[in-house]
């Protein structure tokens, strides 16, 4: 059975278990379901939302009251569980970390260092997860309370790195007692085997002393010998074996409190599982132990070197580039491979001549081994090593250079080199990048002769070098490991110009864009702000972190703002220009642990610029559709469905086409064909309608295109027809498709001719009537079957606008029950309102009648409804209200269908996907999954 119990406890024994934030025992039987906290600061939930794999995390929150600590630990531990974390109290979890391995094995943590706790504690928790799981920890902690801070609540920001604060210091070895000196001295030897090729020697000697130490409790000396014991193992190419050596050599180093030789280990255990191939999980130890602060400069360097070529490898270009990979002064070791990595960093960028400089500066910088001082003492600090690197850092400008005859002299020197160091590792690293030169030459034979020398090697090679290796044998190409990797955001132009061509609808490529920069810039949102129609406010955004602050500020401006520091995060925001216009502003939000790269503002110009046309066309629409709602008060809803229907009648007033317009019976084609007119030039002129059905075959010629006296029985007088007097105005044919097969052939006739001859007379009238036309069947279909004449459907269905029917955007049920209330309430005299029960079986019911239903059904409530009060849903006809029935009688049930309702419909408003409709509802993507769960609930 699991320990892990609702990931809070921790279970002991079958009826006992801790509470891993507070160490409390409780037992397993009295343990409830959470109790609801009040929210966490917005700023943390935000971190705990954004969270990378192989990056670690440590935020300090300043507590304006040291006792409210406590209450603010239960609230950030309820909403980081709410997000799949384990919130964990760091010294809880130092301690039982072995007893739940296999419960928090891929698990993501939240530490928390209580105010009475030791930081280093919380330090030591969050390096140690980070080397066990590569998960996007976060250690919290909390800021000692300042009296100076009022009225500000909690404060959450990054916890700040002092690096030098704790250096590395030479044992002490007078104080050693006399055996463990004994072994120390003799564990020293290893250097000699090394320096003479005895590499084998070396490890037993070392593995030797090592296990001495650890057996008389010397376990600093002990974690010593294990680190060079490890950097021998890397040197020769066992990365496994050194991987689990550097932990071993950071848990003695920890257990004696000695944090500095810990975390030096760990920066050893990152460059080891590296060259094992796996580098989220070298990353996340690496970045660890550069947040814990107290590493000195000297191996500060190193891990920043470090960490540089984990993103290189992992092709993340930019963010290697943003490394610090000045090195202080250091051995000649750690001097030259700090200065490889910073060579490697500016060929990768393209900075040739940088690369150049530096590697010469490095070169000089390294003293000859013939001429240069003793080693150091440590097995593998060879007075030639630092000299193979410089070699290997200008081998590898040479390559980007072309220049081949240099890189052949180079990589004789580097051979010679190698040998005197006793590392025939690094050239082969050297010889595998010449096989890549030699190809890009055109020297097949000479690059077929390097391959070959690599195949030798392969099995003795490590893991990441290995499958280097295995692709080039497969002639595939790695850009990795060639002289000029490509950078992860270099095509990000050509992306962003390709999605705004592509997409023809603007929303839907501004969307596809701001989501794009957002992962470039690695934001937690982006918003795209204007100020078109009113206050400034957010028109789109990417990303669910908290909004932006620098919009109203930029759009004032009219110019690029940031980065600079916002509510407990990192804000920059640039204008979005299109030629003089100031269209918008485009504004990029990152969370408290996370720094902006230094070209965001580069990329946020370029999205601006790309996006500018997009944004203009975006708010033109929205301009148009403003005035649509505003200039056709008839047509009475919010739905997306008619707002597209007011948009089509704007646009079809302004044309002098015919319009055909389709919807079922009942949901107002007049209203839309009167509002046509309306908004035409033709509103001066008069609208007049005809239904079609209504009128005999007879009577309807007469009643289109009218009569002269005695053309028929009855006809006394002469009389002219709609479409006469409708001449310079609109006529409306209701039912159009029951015209009979003559009708049709007059009115094609009339149309075609646009004059139109009475009954009984011989000659014709011109006239300029624009038609409007209404049908409530698939006219595609009626002309099929033959029953309606495809030409004069042509004629009529220039523009087409659908209606939908009510049941497509129960949304406005609300609203059109409203607009018919007032009217008919102030009708009958009553002052009544809908109560919100009525309102809701309104919304309930599938209306067939559609709007001319609603309105009916109004009028009869409004009879029925008493003098003033509420209107009870008990007044509506049965078949309406019967079908809001709920079938249910207790409150826990009542309550249960009310949330089933709830999420239903916030699922049906986000189109099923549950992350959109978790944000909606203010639930996180697991938390409205386990409330699904829970209520039977479905996509």
């Amino acid at each position: 059975m699991s320990r892990l119990l609702h990931d809070r406890y921790c279970a002991y024994a079958s009826s006992h278990a801790w509470d891993l934030t507070t160490g409390e025992s409780v037992r397993v039987d009295a343990i409830a379901a959470d109790d609801a906290e009040p929210p966490a600061p917005a700023s943390l939930v935000e971190v705990l939302d954004h969270g990378r794999e192989g990056e670690p995390r440590w935020v300090v929150a300043d507590n304006a009251n040291g006792p409210r600590s406590p209450v603010l630990t239960r609230r950030v531990a309820a909403a980081a569980r709410a997000r799949g974390y384990v919130p964990i109290a760091a010294d809880i979890y130092l301690r039982l970390r072995d007893m739940l391995d296999a419960d928090l094995a891929q698990r993501t943590l939240l530490l928390i260092v209580q105010p009475v706790a030791s930081i280093a504690i919380g330090r030591a928790a969050l390096v140690d997860a980070a080397a066990r799981w590569p998960r996007p920890h976060v250690l919290l902690s909390f800021a000692s309370p300042r009296a100076s801070v009022t009225g500000r609540g909690e404060i959450v920001r990054e916890a700040r790195a002092v690096y030098g604060a704790s250096t590395i210091r030479a044992p002490v070895v007078a104080t050693l007692p006399d055996d463990v000196l004994r072994h120390v001295t003799r564990g020293s030897r290893a250097t000699e085997f090394v320096s003479s090729g005895r590499h084998a020697a070396a490890e037993r000697l070392l593995r030797d002393v090592a296990a001495a130490l650890v057996r008389r409790q010397a376990l600093a000396p002990a974690a010593r010998a294990l680190v060079s014991l490890g950097r021998l193992l890397l040197e020769r190419g066992r990365a496994v074996d050194a991987d689990q050596t550097f932990g071993d050599a950071a848990a003695h180093a920890h257990a004696v409190k000695d944090e500095a030789l810990s975390l030096s280990a760990r920066v050893w255990q990152a460059a080891a599982r590296t060259d094992a191939g796996h580098l989220t999980a070298a990353e996340s130890v690496c970045r660890a132990a550069l947040l814990a602060g107290v590493l000195g400069d000297v191996e500060r360097a190193r891990a920043e070197a470090t960490l540089a070529r984990i993103l290189l490898w992992q092709g993340r270009i930019d963010d290697a580039a943003q490394r610090d990979l000045a090195c202080p002064d250091a051995d000649r070791e750690t001097l030259a491979y700090v200065a490889s990595i910073a060579v490697r960093v500016a060929l990768a960028t393209g900075d040739v001549f940088a690369a150049g400089q530096r590697a010469r500066e490095l070169r000089d910088a390294v003293v000859p081994p013939e001429s240069g001082p003793p080693g150091c003492g440590s097995p593998i600090q060879d007075r030639g090593l630092a000299r193979v690197i410089a070699l290997s850092a200008h081998a590898r400008v040479l390559m980007a250079t072309g220049d081949l005859a240099a890189v052949e002299e180079r990589m004789r020197q580097l051979h010679h080199a190698t040998q005197l160091a006793r590392t025939p590792l690094r050239l082969t690293r050297m010889r595998l990048l010449l096989c890549d030169v030699y190809r890009r030459a055109g020297k097949p034979t000479e690059a077929e002769r390097e391959l070959a020398y690599l195949r030798r090697v392969e099995t003795a090679a490590p893991p990441l070098l290995r499958e280097a290796i295995a692709r080039r044998t497969k002639h595939v190409e790695h850009t990795a490991v060639s002289i000029r990797p490509r950078a992860a955001g270099r095509n990000l132009p050509t992306t962003l110009v390709t999605i705004v061509q592509d997409l023809e609808d603007d929303r839907t490529a501004i969307a596809k864009t701001l989501s794009c920069v957002a992962d470039a810039l690695r934001s937690s949102r982006i918003e795209l702000c204007s100020a078109d129609a009113g206050p400034a406010t957010a028109l789109m955004s990417a990303g669910s972190g908290l909004a932006t602050e620098l919009g109203p500020r930029v759009l004032r401006a009219g110019i690029g703002i940031g980065p600079e520091a916002g509510s407990a995060g990192r804000e920059q925001g640039v204008p979005v220009r299109l030629g003089p216009r100031l269209l918008g502003a485009l504004c990029a939000r990152w969370p408290v642990d996370r720094t902006p790269p230094v070209d965001a503002g580069d990329i946020l110009d370029l999205a601006a610029a790309i996006l500018a046309p997009r944004v203009d066309g975006m708010q033109s629409v929205a301009r148009e559709t403003a005035v649509a709602s505003t200039s056709i008060p008839e047509l009475v809803g919010s739905s997306q469905a008619m707002t597209e229907v007011r948009r089509a009648v704007t646009r079809a007033a302004s044309a002098p086409f015919a319009v055909l317009i389709e919807g079922e019976s009942g949901v107002g084609k007049e209203l839309v064909a009167r509002a046509i007119h309306c908004l035409s030039p033709r509103r001066e002129r008069r609208f007049c309608d005809l239904n079609c059905a209504a009128l005999p075959d007879e009577l309807l010629e007469s009643e289109l295109f009218g009569h002269a006296r005695g053309a028929f029985t009855g006809a006394i007088t002469e009389r002219a027809g709609l479409v006469e007097d409708a001449d310079g105005g609109t006529l409306f044919l209701d039912e159009v498709a029951d015209l009979s097969p003559r009708a049709q052939a007059k009115l094609l006739r009339m149309l075609q001719q646009q004059e139109v001859r009475r009954v009984g007379e011989s000659f014709s009238r011109k006239v300029d009537v624009r038609i409007v036309s209404a049908v409530n069947r698939d006219m595609r279909a009626e002309a099929e079957a033959g029953r309606f004449r495809h030409d004069l459907l042509y004629r009529l269905d220039v523009i087409r606008i659908r209606v939908p029917p009510l049941r497509e955007r129960p949304e406005d049920i609300p609203a059109l029950a409203h607009h018919f209330w007032n009217n008919v309430a102030a009708r009958v005299g009553t002052r009544a309102s809908l109560a919100h029960g009525t309102i809701t079986a309104l919304s309930r019911y599938s209306w067939p009648g559609n709007v001319r239903e609603l309105q009916n059904v109004m009028s009869a409530l409004a009879v029925a409804a008493p003098a003033q009060g509420q209107v009870r849903p008990s007044l509506l006809p049965h078949v309406i209200s019967g079908a809001a029935a709920t079938g249910v009688v207790t409150l826990a049930g009542a309550r249960a269908q009310f949330e089933r309702r709830f999420i239903e419909m916030a699922l049906a408003r986000a189109a099923g996907k549950r992350a959109r409709a978790a944000r909606e509802l203010g639930l996180s993507r697991q938390g409205l999954l386990k409330i699904m769960t829970r209520l039977g609930v479905s996509d």
